[in-house]
């Protein structure tokens, strides 16, 4: 025992040993902390985005739920909610409004706070439920009708006061085209106003929380026992840009995770082959004395499995610490409640740090041990044939298994792993490529001196590694800055905050005017309702499909419009958009893929008992997270404007316009408002939480970076310093030999820098568009700016690595 702790103290001794546990380290603690954090802010993403579902599980139907639904969640565990929601008047005096009612069970909301005000112009603060007898309404009730917070109104059979002003409802969901403004009462109330009966058309939902376990179950036990009217919900069928938005963030965070690991990795595997050099010689004595192979191995794995256990349990405790600091200025940045970390990152740092030493450091060990004796001592090591079948047993499983272990998703998995498969391949041909051409223009153009190309097969290496660590940062930096500006694009500061609806023809040209002179730039809509009654001249009915989305679809009718100009939010997939000459139906890409339809089928639809039939002349691809009016079905321009319709517009109000909606209400009564302001800033929220998150990440992946570069220089810093010493004791200055590191080292770099340049602009295209549903971009600059960062980063940290060799005398340099 003792024996074997004077060994590990004399290989800690080791600069190559310490470097290696740095190493594994900060592998460890770049897990730990991208672990922890993106658990936490994932979490707190998803549970901000079950608010505006309303619970991590719906269950709905137009159907009174049965008790048995209710019984089952409490056994499993779940909170419960109930909420009732229906359309009625409402009368104040001889004035009646129509009101979207929410009844609200006492534990409503499941998640998030209420919030309301006791005026129009005070702020919101967390409230309670409305009281027995009372309503809280949103701000437009107050401006369509002539009543105060205070006043006495009529619900059905009941009187109500008006007690509230809710600004923010967690559970209110994305239903832009709610006609009508929301109030919200105690759900022991409802029964009193005689509203409901079995005849009346309401929703009813069952809003559940709890552990993932508990939801998982309740869903599968849910969907055992619905009846035809009853659909259930989840957070990953819930409003699309949520969704959206948590998908893609998830991704980039596992992708930079991952990556993480891989840098990581390759720091690992430069750090082991130093170490192997310097341990030659004692692994020479052991064999000299007999000491068997197996022996040998097992004594330098236990210190590398050591080291590893003491580095992941050092980087989980020191990434929880980094996460929490980075959490802590996430909570001031942005109103975010973070949940607390899961310990399952800590004992993934330290599996990862294990499967790292025993996956990288292998072959090198490998290496050293299947040479014999006599090779070693007289200095001729060479890598046995079978390390490259090593390397396929041992490098490549756990690059893959530790990828999948960060990205937790087997296609993103398999899809990087291919990729930087591909990657090190082609910068190994195109490095190599390269330094042939300039040592083959080395005579003309007096390049001779370049250590680079003196030294062949060590520049390539470093080409390669400096390429390999330079194109990850690259990428992320690409895809980071694609990602965040869609991202804030899709909610840009003048986004529509409302909407306007039931805009009679007869007061487009009016309205139009107003909004001019308000200076507020609408474009109207034509909407006629028509319910989908053939399909290439067959009668079809919600029957006909199996699933629920598509029955749906077909009970209800749809939104058609008719226009000219091409939607800015909508993206052509197939066919032709409409011209002077042409006729025909464009459809939404997810309704043909639910019903069925294809290019050159016709349509049929039911407009206030007229028939209209068109071929289907072109599919769209709709950005729903616009905020601007879209369409499932759109016709050629004019061909339904014989038919009854309404328009519809969206629009963007200033702060400072507050009274504009009163006034036009007043002035085009038919309009009805919609403010869409709250689930604008639902999803404004989760954009600054995910951009946030990516940025922290980020920043983790450069740390990583930065830490290969610096491996590969000190794996080759001992060749360096024999190096030195030769041409100081030939009369080489300290001058000349700065003069020569930094100009190898900016040739190494350019170079490096422009291949990773070069492969980041096809990567970040295929990954942006496949994974992130990014459009596909060229921008050559990338190869300029990465050329131009590698040669300053590379130069620079190689400069700082050697600049010591440079002072101490050749004699010095030469004994050690």
């Amino acid at each position: 025992m003792a024996s074997y702790w004077q060994q590990w103290v004399r290989r800690w001794r080791l600069s190559e040993m310490r470097l290696l546990f740095l190493a594994l380290w900060i592998s460890a603690l770049a897990v730990a902390a991208v672990g922890f954090f993106t658990d936490r802010v994932e979490s707190a993403m998803e549970r901000q985005a079950s608010q505006v579902l309303g619970g991590d599980l719906v269950l709905s139907s137009s159907r009174p739920l049965p008790d048995e639904y209710r019984q089952l969640a409490t056994r499993l565990g779940a909170k419960m909610a109930e909420v009732v929601s229906f359309r009625s008047m409402l009368s104040v005096g001889e004035t009646a409004q129509l009101v979207q009612v929410k009844a609200v069970s006492t534990n409503y909301p499941l998640i998030g706070e209420l919030q309301a005000a006791n005026n129009l112009t005070a702020a919101g603060v967390k409230a309670q439920l409305p009281a027995s007898g009372e309503l809280g309404a949103e701000p437009r009730l107050f401006h369509a009708l002539p009543a105060p917070v205070g006043a006495t109104v009529k619900l059905g059979r009941s009187e109500f006061i008006l007690s509230s002003v809710v600004t923010k409802d967690p559970a209110q969901g994305v239903n832009f085209f709610q006609l009508a403004p929301q109030v919200m009462m105690p759900l022991a109330d409802l029964p009193a106003t005689g509203l409901l009966s079995p005849a009346s058309r309401a929703e009813f939902s069952l809003l559940f929380t709890g552990s993932e376990r508990v939801i998982r179950e309740l869903k599968a036990s849910l969907q055992a026992k619905l009846a035809p009217t009853e659909r259930v919900r989840t957070l990953q069928e819930g409003a699309q840009n949520v969704q959206q938005a948590l998908q893609r963030a998830g991704r980039f965070l596992g992708l930079a995770a991952l990556l993480s690991v891989v840098l990581a990795g390759a720091a690992i595997v430069l750090t082991a082959a130093s170490l192997v050099r310097h341990e030659t010689a004692a692994v020479a004595v052991l064999k000299a004395f007999g000491l068997a192979r197996r022996r040998i191995l097992v004594d330098y794995l236990g210190n590398l499995w050591f080291l590893a256990l003491v580095a992941g349990i050092l980087g989980a405790l020191v990434g929880f610490f980094l996460q929490t600091l980075l959490a802590h200025w996430l909570v001031q940045v942005v109103a975010i409640e973070l949940p607390p970390a899961s310990w399952t990152s800590a004992w993934v740092s330290i599996v990862t740090a294990l499967v790292m030493v025993t996956g990288f450091a292998l072959p090198a060990l490998l290496r050293l041990l299947d040479t014999s004796p006599m090779q070693i001592l007289q200095g001729s090591l060479q890598a046995p044939t079978a390390l490259v079948g090593v390397f396929m047993l041992s490098i490549l499983p756990a690059i893959f298994l530790l990828m999948w272990i960060q990205a937790r998703e087997l296609s993103l998995t398999l899809w990087v792993f291919l990729g930087l498969l591909v990657a090190v391949v082609l910068f190994w041909w195109l490095a190599k490529l390269s330094l042939n051409g300039m040592a083959r223009l080395s005579t003309r153009q007096g390049w001779q001196g370049l250590a680079l190309l003196r030294h062949g097969r060590r520049s390539l290496l470093l080409v390669v590694v400096f390429a390999m660590g330079l194109f990850t940062l690259l990428l992320l930096t690409a895809l980071r800055t694609d990602l965040i500006g869609r991202w804030q694009a899709s909610v840009p500061a003048d986004a529509p905050n409302y909407f306007l609806i039931n805009i009679q023809a007869t007061d487009q040209a009016n309205l139009e005017n107003f909004l001019k002179q308000q200076n507020i730039q609408a474009n109207l809509y034509p909407m006629i309702r028509g319910r989908l009654v053939e399909i290439n001249g067959q009668p079809v009915t919600a029957d006909d499909y199996p699933k629920p989305e598509a029955k749906r679809m077909l009970e209800r009718e749809f939104n058609l419009s008719s226009f000219a100009v091409f939607p800015e939010s909508n993206t052509l997939l197939a066919g032709q958009w409409f011209d002077a000459n042409t006729q025909g139906f464009s459809i939404e890409k997810g309704i043909g893929e639910t019903l069925g339809f294809n290019l050159g089928d016709r349509l049929s639809f039911d407009i206030a008992g007229q028939r209209f039939t068109e071929t289907i002349t072109s599919v769209r691809e709709v950005r729903w997270d616009s905020m601007q009016p879209n369409f499932f079905v759109v016709a050629a321009p004019g061909s339904l404007l014989d038919k009854p319709y309404t328009l519809i517009t969206s629009l963007h109000l200033a702060p400072n316009q507050p009274e504009l909606i009163p006034t036009m209400i007043r002035q085009f009564p038919s309009i009805t408002a919609i403010d869409t302001s709250a689930v604008l800033g639902q999803v404004r929220s989760l954009v600054e939480q995910a951009t946030l998150a990516v940025q922290g990440v980020f920043a983790f992946t450069l740390v990583t970076g930065l830490l290969v570069l610096w491996s590969a220089l000190q794996a080759q810093k001992p060749e360096r310093q024999r190096e030195i010493a030769v041409l100081k004791s030939l009369g080489a200055n300290s001058r000349s030999l700065r003069r020569r590191i930094w100009l190898e080292f900016l040739w190494l770099g350019g170079l490096a820098g422009g291949l990773a340049g070069l492969l980041t602009l096809l990567a970040a295209n295929l990954l942006g568009f496949y994974l992130f549903d990014l459009g596909l971009s060229l921008n050559p600059w990338l190869v300029i700016l990465g050329a131009l960062a590698g040669a300053g980063l590379v130069a620079t940290a190689a400069w700082l690595n050697l600049r010591s060799l440079l002072q101490v005398v050749p004699m010095v340099l030469l004994k050690t």
